[in-house]
């Protein structure tokens, strides 16, 4: 019998492909498969859960998405034709664009969302975000639930992270064994992420306060999880 009253859970992946990621393209292909099995577990294991993912690739050519707010159970491995790195860093620009389209679906849905940035560089190319801008989103989202990460080499992570708000950072060695490592600990965090999440959304609440406060603390210390 299916299970009624399942809970939306929206999974996002955002993830640079500008060309200094050329030198690590198979471990990051590999990488999200490995993250996009994590999840497909998550949802074998809960059927209460309903998964869905949206996954794209960026550089100063195009944001390319891969999958938009695809269901789990529709959501194939990518390969190396769907990650060919190039070009510059709009960082500002995909994390605007792809989390503000999906934001009125997360909201209808009452549901939240996790969304994991993976990036081995600064910012250098948006136009249509700035720093601040985002950084204001980022604040507003994370009031209602949405849980962020990010994950980054070759710069200062923290440092980075602190200016967009975001208090869950990986940092990684860009190496066959680190980008591995890094794409493991991903998945793993956002198994147990989900589990604790269909935990605080089955609740019942006194008051959306304290919903939103409930999905806030659960939403810290994703790495520690």
């Amino acid at each position: 019998m299916e299970t009624t009253n399942k809970t939306k859970i929206y999974n996002v992946i955002i993830l640079d492909k500008s060309g200094s990621m050329s030198s690590i393209a198979k471990q990051a292909v590999d990488g999200v498969n490995e993250t996009l099995g994590g999840i497909r577990s998550s949802q074998l294991k809960d059927p209460t859960q309903d998964n869905y993912v949206t996954l794209v690739a960026f550089c100063g050519c195009e944001l390319r998405t891969i999958y938009d707010n695809t269901p789990i159970a529709e959501v194939r491995d990518i390969t190396p034709n769907d990650y060919r790195p190039c070009c510059m860093t709009p960082l500002y620009d995909a994390v605007g664009t792809t989390i503000t389209r999906l934001h009125p679906i997360v909201v209808e849905n009452k549901s939240v969302a996790a969304v994991t940035i993976i990036t081995d560089g600064y910012e250098n190319a948006s136009r249509e975000y700035s720093g601040k801008a985002i950084k204001e989103l980022i604040e507003s989202y994370k009031n209602e639930g949405w849980m962020f990460a990010y994950i980054g080499a070759d710069h200062d992570v923290e440092k980075v992270a602190a200016q967009m708000s975001i208090d869950n950072t990986l940092e990684f060695d860009k190496t066959d064994v680190g980008t591995r490592k890094m794409f493991q600990r991903e998945s793993r965090s956002r198994e147990k992420w989900l589990e604790c999440m269909s935990e605080r959304l089955g609740c019942e609440y006194a008051s959306p306060e304290e919903r939103e406060e409930a999905l806030r603390n659960a939403s810290k210390g994703f790495f520690g999880l």
